[in-house]
C-alpha cells in the first residue's frame, strides 16, 4: 500500500471537460514530448494506461507553453481555450482522459499545481516522514502549505530529515511542494 502527497490549491473552478480528438491528443503528447526533451524537464504524467489504451489518464503541463501554441493543436475549440486558460490562470496542470472504452477523449482541469510534485510513498515510510515532520502519522490528512513551510525551515526538523538517508532523498521534492503555490493562504499538503 502507498500513501501519495500532493498540493491541493483549495480553489474550486466549474470549468466543463472539453472533447478531443486521438489525433489532437498524439500532436499534444508530441509537443510536449519534445518540449520535455528541450527544457529537461518533466511535461506529462501518466496516470494509468497509455494515449494508445481504451482506458487512460495523464496529466500535463501547459503554464510553461504560449496559450495560443497549446490551442492550436485543437484548433482553437473554445472548449479548450477555456480550459488551457483557466490552467495557466490558476497554475494548474491539464487531465486528458478516456474513462472507458468508446468513451470520449476528454481535456479538464487537473487538481495538481503546474510544477508541484507529488510523492508517492510506501505506508512505513509516509508514516516516518509525517512523524519526523511532527504531524500525526494518519493514511489520510492534510496540513495547510504555511505550516509545512514552517516545520521545513525548523531547524530541528531539518536535522532529522537529514539524519535519515530515505528522507534525505526526498527533502528536494517537499520543498518543492512547499513552493509550489504563490498564494499558500488556501493551500495545503494533503495525502491520502
Amino acid at each position: 500500500m502507498t500513501i501519495t502527497f500532493r498540493i491541493d490549491d483549495g480553489n474550486v473552478t466549474t470549468v466543463p471537460a472539453a472533447p478531443v480528438t486521438a489525433d489532437q491528443l498524439a500532436a499534444f503528447v508530441a509537443t510536449l514530448t519534445h518540449a520535455a526533451a528541450f527544457n529537461s524537464t518533466a511535461m506529462l504524467y501518466p496516470d494509468y494506461g497509455t494515449t494508445d489504451d481504451a482506458i487512460f489518464s495523464l496529466e500535463a503541463r501547459v503554464c510553461p507553453l504560449a496559450m495560443a501554441a497549446v490551442t492550436a493543436l485543437f484548433d482553437h475549440d473554445p472548449a479548450v481555450i477555456a480550459v488551457v486558460d483557466e490552467a495557466q490562470y490558476l497554475g494548474r496542470r491539464v487531465r486528458i482522459s478516456r474513462i472507458r472504452h468508446g468513451a470520449p477523449i476528454r481535456l479538464e482541469l487537473a487538481d495538481n499545481p503546474d510544477a508541484a510534485p507529488e510523492l508517492n510513498l510506501a505506508n512505513g515510510n509516509a508514516y516516518v516522514l509525517l512523524e519526523t515532520l511532527g504531524i500525526e502519522a494518519d493514511s489520510v490528512g492534510a496540513v495547510p502549505l504555511s505550516e509545512l513551510r514552517a516545520r521545513l525551515t525548523n531547524p530541528t526538523i531539518r536535522r532529522r530529515i537529514d539524519a535519515d538517508p530515505y528522507l534525505a532523498r526526498k527533502l528536494p521534492d517537499l520543498l518543492a511542494m512547499g513552493r509550489a503555490v504563490k498564494e499558500p493562504d488556501t493551500a495545503r499538503m494533503a495525502w491520502s
